[in-house]
Order: structure tokens, then sequence, then C-alpha cells
């Protein structure tokens, strides 16, 4: 008996000696990530400052110095977003060694509780084989006796709360490792999102260094190289609007899947529409797109949908499929762009991308990071386009400009 008492004390302080040390460990993380914390605040407000000047600058008048100075703030606020993540980064990270201290220490406790258990099982296993006479000559008199089955049945009816015991530090030793999992899930997006960043900041600072160049700092020259640029922009956006006026009248109805939301996942994290598919009556559509009639109406046709994001978040596929093209349109329409063929009869467009991080004959699943948003093409700020044509209409041609998709367009918003 005196044995089994001091196996007992032995667990008890292996349970607490590590312990001890681990809840030392835990608050200096804690400190650490109180402090990551209070500096991804400063950045996000940061960002929302850069944000609100990059709004603003939007609706100024286009001279060289408001748009190198909007560049600038672009890059500003590029910067302190690759600092976000960063952060972020170094945050999660802090988290998993939390969580993995905290394993640790229900997985010491457990074996312990364990190997406590089992040292109580042997000792009523150990008195279940002798019979009561052969225990009454082991003891010096009679009430010792009955004291040492006392004490036995206090050990059978403490077994079932053992037993509760390891149930419990169980099933907080499961949840814990889901936490653990999904800081490593979270850990795998912050880097997916700081390599966006970072190659978006890059793209920013190269379209700087070339607009300085091009214009050698020069007022008079950017504007001739703006009116050139914007003639050439409306020349593309009217051919792509007579091819795909042609072949949207060559879709089949019977070779597109039933218009069902929720069909397509979205291709952001946001879902906020800034441009609707169609003849859209607005100045803006009227001056930015190709013109079209809606209702006896003037208006500028829109082949997709222009949805909200941030320069260098991630762009995500819509369903399983195959990537069938990846281009560069340079300053013109889409910029750099993405199609994927959804083996369903449709064909998904990515357009304005700042980078993309997937091939041609590219098998990819729903939900995996293609690329990043931006506003590479004929863009006015960050935003992602998204088209869905029918795949037996689409098709990539080759122009000076670049490699140009088109196809007979449909409402994406059938799908999303």
């Amino acid at each position: 008996m005196i044995r089994f008492l001091l196996s007992a004390i032995i667990a008890a302080f292996l349970i607490i000696h590590p312990a001890i040390a681990l809840a030392t460990l835990a608050d200096d993380l804690q400190a650490e990530i109180d402090q990551k914390q209070a500096q991804i605040q400063e950045l996000e407000k940061q960002i929302a400052n850069y944000q609100t000047m990059i709004k603003n600058s939007q609706s100024q008048g286009t001279t060289l110095k408001q748009q190198i100075s909007k560049m600038e703030t672009q890059i500003k606020k590029l910067e302190a977003e690759v600092r976000l993540n960063q952060t972020k980064i170094s945050e999660a990270n802090l988290k998993i060694r939390g969580l993995t201290s905290d394993i640790q220490t229900q997985s010491i406790a457990l074996e312990n509780q364990k190997t406590s258990l089992g040292q109580i099982l042997r000792t009523i296993d150990e008195y279940d084989q002798e019979n009561p006479f052969s225990l009454v000559l082991k003891n010096n008199n009679f009430s010792d006796f009955l004291n040492q089955v006392q004490y036995i049945e206090d050990l059978q009816t403490n077994v079932q709360a053992k037993l509760l015991e390891v149930k419990n530090l169980k099933a907080q030793l499961e949840t814990q490792k889901g936490d653990y999992e999904n800081q490593k899930n979270q850990l795998q997006d912050l880097q997916g999102q700081l390599n966006g960043k970072s190659l978006a900041l890059d793209d920013q600072k190269d379209q700087k260094a070339d607009l300085l160049v091009a214009t050698k700092n020069q007022e008079k020259q950017y504007q001739a190289m703006l009116s050139d640029l914007q003639k050439k922009r409306d020349q593309i956006e009217n051919e792509i609007y007579k091819i795909e006026e042609k072949l949207r009248l060559e879709i089949n109805p019977n070779s597109l899947p039933t218009a069902r939301k929720g069909l397509l996942a979205w291709p952001v994290t946001g879902q906020t529409i800034t441009q609707s598919f169609g003849c859209i009556l607005t100045s803006f559509a009227i001056k930015s797109y190709p013109a079209c009639t809606a209702n006896g109406k003037k208006g500028g046709f829109h082949n997709g949908v222009d949805i909200d994001t941030g320069t260098g978040d991630p762009v995500y596929a819509v369903l399983d499929g195959t990537i069938s093209g990846v281009g560069n349109l340079g300053k013109y329409a889409y910029g750099k762009w993405i199609t994927i063929n959804l083996n369903n009869g449709l064909t998904v467009l990515y357009g304005h991308l700042t980078a993309q991080s997937v091939s041609v004959g590219q098998h990819v699943k729903i939900g995996g990071v293609i690329g990043y948003s931006g506003s590479t093409g004929y863009s006015t700020g960050s935003h992602l386009h998204f088209s869905v044509y029918a795949t037996d209409t689409f098709e990539i041609q080759q122009k000076s400009y670049g490699p140009l998709p088109v196809g007979g367009s449909v409402n994406p918003m059938n799908y999303l």
C-alpha cells in the first residue's frame, strides 16, 4: 500500500512539474501575441487611411503628378499590407507554439492520469485475488482489515471519477488539436496573401518606374501618351464587343447548365458588385463601355461583373476545371487574365489580375488560389472582372496587343 501511495505522489509531481514550466511559457507567448495584436490594429488603421486617400484620388483630374501621387499612396498601402501579413503570420506562429505547449501539457496530464488509473486498478485486482481470511491474517488486528476494505471500496468509487477525468482530458486534447490545425490552415492562407501583396507591390513599383521612363516626368508627354492609350483602349473594347455580339448569337442554351445560384463559388472573398452584366445605362458605363441599346435607351455593354477587392487579394477557382488560358494584354482590356474550362459547358474569365499562379493545362480544384487581384489593363482601380462564357463559343484570338479571350457571354449572376 505504501508503494502505491508513493507512486501516486510521483505521478502527481509529474503532472504539476512540467505544467508549471509550460504555464510560464504560455504567459510569455500571450504577452507577445498581445503585442502583435496591437501592431495589427495600428497597421489596419494605416491601411484604411491609405484606402480613403486612393478612393478620393480616383475622382480627381488626371495629371502626371496626381497619377504618381496615387501610385505612391498605393505603394505605401501595399507596403503596410505586407507588414500586416507578416505580423499576422508572426501572431499565428505564436498561437501555434502556444497550442503546441497546451497539447504537450494535456498529453502529459492524460498519460499520468492513465498511469494513476492503472495503479489503482492493479491495487484493486491484487486485493480481489486474495481471500478474506488471508487478508485478516496479514493485518495486525481486525480493525486494520476493515480499514483496508474501506480503502479499497473508496478506490473503486474513485475509478469512475478517474475514467471521467481521462475522458474529459481526451476531449480537451482533441479540441486543442483541432485549433492547432485551424491555425496551421490560417497560417498557410496568410502566407499566400503575403505572396499576393508582395507581387502586387513589385508590380506597382514597376508601373511607376515605367511611367516615369515613358513620360520623362513631363506632363505634356504624359497627356499625349494618355490620349493615345485611351484611343487604343476604346478601339479594343469595341473590337471585343463586335466579336462577342456575334458569338452570343451562337450560344446553344442546351449546352449550358441550368441557371442556379451557388453553382459557382465566389471568385474572391468579397461579394460587392461594382458593375453588373449587360447593357448598363449609367453615365460611367456609357462612357467606359461600347455603345448598346436597352429598352430603347443608349447604354454601355459590360460582358461580366466587376467585384470590389483589394490589390493583391487571393483569387479562387469557382469550380473544378482546367486552365484554358493565361495571358497579359498589358494596359488594354483585361490586363493579366486567366480562363478556366469548368467542364460543364461554361468557361470563366478573371481579369485585371496583378499576378497569375497557374499555367495552361493545369487542373484546379474549387477554392484553390489561381492568382491575385489588381488593376492591370483598362481599369480605374483594384477590382476583379469576372465573365462567364458558353464554352462552345469560347476562343483565344492572337492580336498585336496580346492573346485576347472572347466568347458568347452570359450573366454570371445566374450561377454565382
